[in-house]
């Protein structure tokens, strides 16, 4: 009546001191736990270790794809950062370019841009008058005038776009009043102006009291990226930023050509025409 009962431990082996250690009898006992238990059928090595190696290889995968989105992430902000800055500083200098005011045998009143450096990562200047100078406050002893200089500078490897502005007209248009950074991470800046004959890379209003008719700014901006220089280190991408700006009191001031303003009813003169 007990034929479907399994045999015990003690029924094929008799009472088993589990704390007989020998080689035989456990081995023994361990085989009947197993037999008890179902287990037929355990991992080897071998399969152990194949285990590990497709789990690293899915894991080294994984972990590839993660960093290689976030250096395409990381590339994406920066290159947002950088576009972002090259437009700030273009339309600060572009709006005080586009408000150039020049006035003949006014020796203060002057318009210089200087070639520096080679095309294209040059490193040029330009002073001038503008009339785009807004007053702190109404009250403020300062003119609607001021001197502008934009230079670059390059002196601790960042590269800042640098303007120098002096409300206080004088003699020397070119020192005084502040100067500030506007942009960081220039390494070129380079001015061209419109003239009669064309563009050319430099101007000078003292030789022949004129503006010029359109400027052109380019900015090169230099970014860093991971990896791409000598032994897997950083390397710097440049990239150019341009854009031109018309100077509508462009051409020539000369004396014989300044016409005398007209006074209308009421004693209010109009304004001086600019010759065509």
């Amino acid at each position: 009546m007990n034929a479907d009962k399994k045999p015990s431990l003690r029924d094929t082996e008799g009472d088993v001191n589990m704390d007989d250690r020998s080689p035989g009898k456990t081995s023994h006992y361990l085989c009947d736990l197993c037999a008890l238990c179902g287990n037929s059928k355990a991992f080897t090595m071998v399969e152990v270790l194949v285990a590990i190696l497709i789990t690293s290889i899915v894991a080294g995968v994984i972990y590839g794809s993660y960093m290689g989105a976030l250096k395409i992430i990381y590339a994406s902000q920066k290159d947002m950062e950088r576009t972002t800055m090259a437009r700030l500083m273009l339309d600060r200098v572009t709006g005080d370019l586009a408000c150039a005011f020049l006035r003949a045998g006014k020796e203060y009143l002057v318009f210089v841009g200087a070639d520096g450096g080679e095309e294209g990562r040059g490193s040029d200047t330009v002073t001038f008058i503008t009339t785009a100078h807004e007053r702190r406050s109404r009250d403020v002893a300062e003119s609607e005038l001021s001197e502008v200089t934009y230079s670059l500078d390059a002196s601790d490897g960042m590269g800042y776009l640098m303007r120098r502005e002096d409300p206080t007209l004088d003699e020397d248009a070119f020192s005084g009043g502040e100067t500030r950074a506007i942009g960081e991470g220039l390494a070129g800046l380079d001015f061209e102006y419109l003239g009669d004959g064309g563009w050319v890379p430099s101007w000078d209003s003292r030789e022949d009291d004129s503006l010029p008719r359109a400027a052109r700014v380019t900015l090169t901006m230099a970014t860093e990226e991971e990896g791409g220089g000598k032994e897997g280190g950083e390397a710097v991408r440049y990239t150019a930023f341009r854009t031109e700006v018309a100077m509508p009191l462009g051409g020539s001031w000369e004396e014989k050509e300044e016409p005398t303003p007209t006074p209308l009813a009421g004693g209010r003169a109009l304004p001086t025409p600019r010759p065509q």
